[in-house]
């Protein structure tokens, strides 16, 4: 690192402040404005918020380090994601902003109506995902800036902490200032950065690997390199374990990612319009689907030749960029993944803090207080859930351990979370009871189903995504016998149709037209997505049908496009 590269980090920090600064008298003019912007932001802006979150500085450091040991087809387990969150675009995005609520959370009282029940749900949620939730994925992504630091910058992991902790202060400043504003538009700053990085270090690796007797030949010369990490799938031909979680990926991890939920959904409520919400969540799954992924996994897949032995898998990414970037771009890829870093905490933290004010403080502890009032609550909420993931991080052990708990426990839920949208059945007492039925059973599973020479986590899925729908549905069927007050409410105001709501009216469904939108734009990213990757590592027949078949989902995919324009 020279002065160069400190000086673009400097104006990173410097820039963010200055956002900060700038939307504070905006934000703090009410819950509304500090929690989703005034409900302003366009289709660009919410999605690229949404894309730069999601590039937290553990996201490349994991992918790298799983591409290499475990090989290509090991990231079907966030690639899997892609058909849920395709859904969410193209099924459940407009829905999301015609609800009109500030939080998800905030959701049970607009679909289950006021109560106890729903006051214990909107209470537990709050606590569980607002801080607990948050605490975890905060602790992975310290961790990661953890490794990255100690290589990138030569200090000493007891130092590191320091630099970190002054990172964090950084992040809760601007955010707490500026609420939600500054984190998007901070965003904005942060992907152009950490796309620039990564793109810069896989083409630098990329041409000296290829250079003299090439990229392949030298892979095969790796100490640690097997053709297997090179597959897309697990082998087909026979049983495997492998094989077993891939199909659970494919079946079953989505469920829960598919109606959306946390700080996605919180970009969602805060665009301008039902068009401004698709159009986000669309633009968001190419860039998260189609631009990300193959700069890490190649990063990761060539460190093999570059560092064939080394002890930490997830120190790889940094190295490669110790080893590959000049200066000035090294300062861009370290600014990126401080920035990164800054990213995902303030993000976290306004969305924690939405919860606990607008969830738990405002309607059951200090109701009809001024607008002002729960904008200092919150930048308040936001220091304690600070101090809480600082603790949370001495607990994990590993980034990909925790994204790992986090999936298991909203594999039970999900079911029931994308239900509750179409069937008027489902009720306070239903989710709570898929709630207490995942604690339970995900006690079981953590206890009983510990990884020994197998990683279990496909059969931890599938037993909670069964096993906590085998309750929450008897438990419909029993608590409504008729449509509720509540749910005629809610079906006046969302107006969705279809089978699930004949009880109450027979309203045209839009399930139809999603579902048909949703296959064309699965198809066409998973084509792009997997047509690169043939394409990086040779296999030029197979990527260029994969990227053909793309080119042709192209008529349908902008036809969807120009209705969404249009409506």
């Amino acid at each position: 690192m020279t002065w160069i590269d400190w000086t673009i980090v400097g104006l990173y920090v410097a820039s963010a402040i200055g956002i900060g600064a700038w939307f504070t008298r905006k934000a703090s003019q009410g819950t509304a404005n500090f929690f989703v912007a005034g409900r302003s932001l366009g289709w660009f802006v919410a999605g690229t918020s949404i894309v730069a979150t999601t590039f937290a500085a553990d996201t490349p450091v994991f992918v790298s380090a799983m591409s290499r040991t475990e090989g290509i087809s090991a990231n079907w387990f966030w690639w899997s994601v892609l058909i849920g969150q395709v859904a969410t675009a193209t099924i459940f995005a407009r829905l999301w902003r015609r609800s009109e609520v500030i939080t998800d959370v905030e959701f049970v009282q607009l679909r289950y109506g006021p109560g106890p029940i729903t006051k214990l749900l909107r209470v537990f949620k709050s606590f569980f995902q607002g801080v607990f939730v948050n605490c975890v994925v905060m602790a992975a992504v310290t961790l990661a800036m953890v490794k990255i630091t100690t290589v990138l910058l030569g200090i000493q992991p007891e130092h590191t902490w320091i630099v970190l902790l002054v990172l964090g202060l950084v992040g809760l400043l601007y955010s707490a200032m500026s609420g939600l504003y500054g984190v998007v538009y901070t965003d904005m700053v942060q992907f152009s950065l950490a796309m620039i990085g990564s793109i810069g270090l896989a083409v630098l690796a990329y041409i000296d690997a290829s250079s003299g007797e090439g990229m392949m030949a030298k892979l095969a010369a790796s100490s640690d390199f097997k053709p297997e990490l090179l597959e897309f799938f697990p082998r087909y031909d026979e049983i495997s374990w492998p094989l077993f979680t891939f199909i659970v990926y494919i079946m079953v991890l989505w469920w829960a990612s598919a109606p959306g939920k946390g700080y996605s959904v919180q970009r969602l409520l805060a665009t301008k319009s039902e068009r401004d919400a698709k159009l986000a969540f669309l633009w968001y799954a190419f860039l998260h689907y189609v631009m990300r992924p193959w700069p890490w996994i190649v990063v990761g897949i060539l460190s093999l030749i570059y560092f064939p032995q080394v002890e930490d898998s997830e120190h790889v990414f940094p190295l490669m960029i110790d080893h590959f970037l000049p200066t000035g771009l090294k300062g861009i890829m370290v600014a990126a993944m401080l920035a990164a870093f800054m990213s995902t905490i303030d993000t976290h933290l306004n969305w924690g803090a939405s919860y606990l004010v607008n969830d738990v403080y405002e309607p059951y502890i200090k109701p009809n207080a001024t607008p002002r009032h729960y904008v200092w609550i919150a930048r308040f909420t936001m220091v304690f859930i600070m101090a809480a993931a600082i603790v949370a991080t001495t607990l994990i052990p590993d980034i990909l351990s925790a994204f790992k708990f986090i999936a298991v426990f909203f594999a039970g839920i999900g079911t029931v979370m994308i239900a509750r949208w179409f069937w008027w059945r489902v009720n306070a007492r239903t989710e709570l009871a898929s709630l207490i039925a995942t604690v339970l059973l995900g006690s079981i599973v953590l206890v009983f189903l510990q990884d020994t020479e197998k990683d279990l986590f496909g059969l931890r899925v599938l037993v909670m995504a069964f096993g906590v729908s085998a309750i929450w549905i008897p438990v419909a069927f029993l608590t409504s016998k008729q449509p509720s007050k509540a749910a005629i409410a809610f079906h006046n105001k969302m107006q969705i149709g279809g089978t699930g709501w004949n009880a109450i009216s027979t309203v045209p469904a839009e399930l139809t037209a999603g579902i048909y939108e949703w296959i064309i734009v699965m198809a066409l990213l998973l084509c792009i997505l997997l047509g690169t990757g043939k394409l990086l590592f040779h296999e030029w027949l197979v990527g260029g049908i994969l990227i053909g078949c793309a080119g042709i989902l192209l008529v349908p995919f902008l036809a969807i496009l120009r209705r969404a324009r249009i409506s």
